[in-house]
């Protein structure tokens, strides 16, 4: 006896609460009348990668609840304004990258490093015109000439790091 065909748009729905990861395979199952060994045979090597969406939507809007409408209104439109200017730089990086890939195709040996690293040049400024400058971004400089950067310690630090060295000596 043939196994009964299982409708797309269920299987689609399993799938999807799968990934989630807020209900178990039983659960899924019982939602979606079928049986769990079904829901474990579809769901077999299939990642539950909305699970930490969700709890990160969850910190975000618990995050949110204790604040009023107005700062509400406020973090909600920089999160969207961020988000939009994230998305065209995934685009736009996208776009760059084929184009390299496109050229260094079409000149093969030929493709010059000038040409490449202009390229990557003009992707990490564009970068940082949309996403702007970050604390946490790491700057990697390979000029051969290279710039000094300048630590400022409070004295307390200073006997820190003088204790520590000694210490090691």
């Amino acid at each position: 006896m043939a196994a009964k065909a299982i409708d797309k748009t269920v299987v689609a729905g399993i799938l999807v609460a799968w990934r989630v990861g807020q209900l178990s395979q039983q659960q899924i199952a019982e939602k979606h009348k079928v049986s769990k060994g079904l829901v474990n045979k579809l769901c077999k090597g299939v990642e539950q990668d909305g699970a930490a969406i969700v709890t990160a939507g969850v910190q975000y809007q618990q995050a949110l609840s204790g604040h009023d409408d107005r700062m509400v209104t406020a973090m909600t439109t920089a999160v969207d304004e961020i988000t939009k200017r994230q998305q065209f730089f995934r685009g736009a990086s996208m776009l760059v990258a084929k184009t390299v890939a496109i050229k260094v195709q079409q000149d093969g040996m030929n493709a010059s490093y000038q040409d490449l690293n202009a390229a990557a040049h003009a992707l990490g400024r564009m970068q940082e015109a949309v996403l702007g400058k970050s604390p946490d971004t790491t700057i990697v400089n390979t000029n051969a000439v290279q710039t000094t950067l300048t630590m400022v310690y409070t004295p307390e630090e200073v006997r820190a790091i003088h204790e520590m060295l000694e210490s090691q000596c």
